[in-house]
């Protein structure tokens, strides 16, 4: 059970100095060991400790932030101060405060299906293999819940993810994927809501595709429904790899067990008004073969439990890249 904190006034402070530089991005300078030099006053740096030379092949390299959305919090407010990208030799870090030096922060909640936001922009980083990218994140990170706000916690305060390979004298665009309904947890006990890496995917702009779709009325109003409250609350829409999957072993988003398969993301299904429609949209979802899966009870869905509850329908789909897959339920 979660224990509502104070929210202190540094960290109040913070967050509404943070929205008005949520849009006001800052170029960054490459400085390299041998060249030295810094950034102007309004720019961030990378810091790259790796011996260099003329023949060092360069990469244009952008990184953006974007969410699937948890039920139970109002707010998921992130403040990043750097990015490390770990190759080789010494790690790239990249400076991605605000231009007042104030980590740059985000609502993670206003980031969902195609939204994204920037946080490093045409940034030239050394080409190469890099095994791992790291998102160091404020300790005044913090979570509104229905309850009360908590702090968000991140272990070491970095966010450790997969790496990627930086292919030379390109640009390359990546989006850091946050499904919080994975990655949010808060264990008993203890004051404060912990970020994990699990359900925080690493994916290259240029291999993903977008799936979007509806959901009919028969669906949200199937008996096994009517032990909720609130009809238009607890809809979502669960996203597997690959296709002829055994429904029965479709699982939610805890740590799998046996066969169980464990979803890619989740979306939740937000009513229109206007349209009279129940809609869902999941962004950057690698081109391939997928199964979507709708549960009218994902409110019951724990990140650390195996809830082992049933779908309502099952569709089988495909993305292709920079396509938006339309999927409509039956």
């Amino acid at each position: 059970m979660l224990y509502p904190l104070p929210v202190r006034s540094a960290t109040a402070s913070r967050f509404k100095k943070g929205l008005l530089t949520l849009a006001c991005l800052s170029s960054v300078t490459l400085l390299s060991a041998c060249g030295g030099g810094g950034g102007s006053d309004d720019s961030g740096a990378v810091d790259n400790d790796a011996s260099t030379s003329e023949e060092t092949f360069i990469t244009n390299f952008t990184l953006n932030v974007s969410d699937a959305p948890v039920d139970n919090a109002s707010e998921v407010v992130v403040y990043f101060s750097e990015v490390e990208l770990v190759g080789d030799g010494e790690p790239v870090v990249i400076d991605v405060t605000d231009p007042s030096g104030s980590p740059r922060m985000f609502d993670l909640l206003e980031l969902q299906g195609e939204k994204f936001a920037n946080l490093v922009d045409e940034v030239e980083i050394p080409s190469g293999e890099y095994s791992q990218l790291r998102l160091v994140i404020d300790e005044d990170s913090f979570v509104v819940m229905d309850d009360g706000t908590y702090p968000l916690e991140v272990p070491s305060q970095k966010l450790k993810l997969d790496g990627f390979e930086a292919q030379p004298e390109t640009s390359q665009i990546f989006t850091v994927e946050f499904d919080l309904r994975k990655s949010l947890v808060n264990p008993q006990g203890q004051d404060a809501v912990f970020l994990k890496p699990r359900g925080v995917r690493l994916v290259s702009n240029d291999a993903v595709g977008t799936l979007s779709g509806s959901v009919p009325m028969s669906l949200i109003t199937d008996e096994a429904c009517s032990v909720k409250a609130d009809a238009d609350s607890g809809n979502a829409v669960y996203l597997y790899e690959g296709s002829e999957l055994d429904p029965t072993l479709l699982g939610d988003d805890a740590d799998a067990e046996s066969d169980e398969i464990r979803p890619l993301s989740v979306a939740n299904v937000v009513y229109d008004e206007t349209a009279d429609t129940y809609d869902f949209e999941i962004g950057y979802v690698p081109a391939g073969d997928y199964t979507v899966a709708f549960s009218c009870l994902a409110y019951q869905d724990e990140p650390e439990t195996d809830e082992n509850f049933e779908f309502q329908a099952v569709e089988e789909t495909q993305v292709s890249v920079g396509e938006t897959t339309e999927v409509t339920f039956n």
